[in-house]
């Protein structure tokens, strides 16, 4: 079932998935050493590589970093950068106008879950083979070819995975403090049913406190429940083990009605709150003001929840961690089509994932002002510090392997992950990229079907008996048309393997 997480909370914002805002400043006293990894010698006039990703935490001292990276860039490969942190919640929207637009850009943070495959079918994006063969010689080197499939579009590369945990865990997330204090023990948690007695403790015994919350609108109870290769963002998954490759649609599994019964009877004995479908406090808040002991979702690592929720939490996985395209994608860097110099661009890039100094800087900021390092090599705020105008972005961008581990974590926290990685149930087709557009209108009418229904099957207000009303619903909308579109491609997938 994988490994069981328990790690302190810390005030340093460590950021996941979506990550974060940076910038550059010269060359500091006290910073990483740098470890080479450019193609060329600098030439009399620099490039200024423009780059653009999402932020969510304090960027404010982002010029200072900036500064600092160029230093080592121009020296390298004759690049200075130009650092464009976007609030994260509008990052998609602003990304789309950027790629639109005719403003110079060169390296955009992409992902599955801001249009990626959109993005490419417009020309938004450059194909990267040619100038990697070039210039990305250490990023060729460092991602795992298998990876790198995931950000490839009919064979040829539109964007770069960041080195990172790509392993998910679908895993119970609970509060430690109430787990001693009621003398839980997690040991004998096996399945998500077992979860039944952990949640019944809470209820009768912390009123006030929700034994179990949504995470956010989007990632319910009910949700990483449902053990699947999901092959993109559109209808129909695939098992992750097995000899044949039929894709199925998920309400009609035995996992969904179970997921759905099982959610029921949760809801039926009041361990969630009657606002659970629909509240916009994520669990990670919940949790902070003291309203919430638990949450399930696909996890990376425990730490990274324990921050966010500012408090020690005990993460349990319940599945296998598994691996997928839309975990591998969720965090690449792409070409834009404006950049007047690929290759220059390439190069910078290819810093962030064999440059320990770059990668730091751009992760972890300037040492002796946005952190300090300690005997045993660990980095915290500086002491007494608690907005640093830099907050850490590990996870968004290039070889967060390389990047210093926060205090808290465990020393070996990256190879950890790495070992999370190599052992993870892995898709059996990273690869493959559904193309959306012969069923578009199908898409539209079923997520409108879905958005109406997900919800109250996955936190339990809707009684399954009501499913067999849902999948005719989705069958009026279209959704066999799209099984049968997405079975279509990966057949023709397949037939290029």
């Amino acid at each position: 079932m994988g490994m069981k997480w328990t790690t302190p909370a810390k005030s340093a914002t460590i950021l996941l998935a979506a990550a974060i805002g940076l910038a550059a400043c010269g060359n500091a006293e006290g910073e990483p050493k740098s470890n080479g990894g450019g193609n060329q010698s600098a030439p009399n006039k620099t490039y200024e590589v423009v780059m653009t990703y999402p932020a969510f935490g304090d960027v404010t001292d982002v010029q200072a970093v900036q500064d600092a990276i160029s230093a080592i860039t121009a020296e390298k490969v004759g690049a200075t950068v130009k650092l464009v942190p976007v609030n994260g919640s509008n990052y998609a929207n602003q990304l789309n106008l950027m790629l639109s637009g005719s403003e110079k850009l060169d390296l955009a943070y992409t992902s599955v879950w801001f249009g990626f495959e959109s993005q490419v079918s417009r020309g938004q994006l450059l194909p990267m083979d040619e100038p990697l063969a070039a210039s990305g010689k250490g990023i060729l080197e460092t991602v795992p070819e298998a990876t790198a499939e995931a950000g490839k579009i009919k064979g040829e590369t539109y964007g770069i995975p960041s080195m990172k945990a790509w392993a998910l865990s679908p895993s119970l997330v609970m509060r430690k403090d109430l787990l001693d204090k009621h003398g839980i023990d997690t040991t004998g948690l096996k399945t998500w049913s077992d979860a039944d007695s952990v949640l019944q403790v809470i209820k009768d015994k912390e009123p006030g406190v929700a034994p179990m919350v949504s995470y956010t609108a989007q990632e319910t109870p009910g949700t990483a429940m449902l053990y699947f290769d999901p092959l993109g963002t559109a209808p129909g998954v695939l098992e992750f083990e097995g000899t044949d490759y039929a894709v199925e649609e998920i309400t009609a599994t035995d996992a969904f009605a179970n997921m759905a019964a099982l959610m029921k009877q949760w809801f039926d004995k009041g361990y969630f709150n009657k606002d659970i479908a629909t509240t916009q406090e994520t669990g990670s808040s919940l949790i902070k003001a003291g309203k919430a002991f638990s949450f399930i979702r696909n996890i990376n690592d425990c730490y990274t929840e324990s921050v966010a929720a500012g408090a020690e939490l005990v993460c349990v996985p319940l599945e296998s961690s598994y691996m997928t395209r839309n975990s591998v994608a969720s965090n690449m860097m792409s070409l834009a089509r404006n950049s007047e110099n690929p290759e220059k661009a390439i190069q910078v890039l290819d810093l962030l994932y064999t440059d320990e100094a770059v990668i730091n800087l751009f992760t972890n900021g300037i040492e002796g002002k946005h952190y300090v390092k300690s005997t045993d090599g660990l980095i915290a705020k500086p002491e007494g510090v608690e907005r640093t105008g830099y907050d850490s972005n590990q996870y968004a961008v290039g070889n967060n392997f390389l990047s210093y581990v926060w205090t808290g974590n465990a020393p070996d926290i990256w190879k950890q992950l790495q070992a999370l990685n190599e052992s993870a149930v892995k898709s059996r087709a990273m690869g493959f990229s559904f193309d959306i557009n012969p069923v578009k209108a199908q898409i539209a009418s079923v997520t409108n079907v879905q958005n109406q229904y997900d919800a109250g099957f996955q936190t339990g207000i809707s009684d399954p008996a009501e499913l067999a009303v849902y999948r005719e619903k989705l069958k009026q909308a279209g959704i066999e048309k799209i099984v049968a579109e997405k079975q279509k491609q990966l057949d023709e997938w397949l037939d290029t393997k």
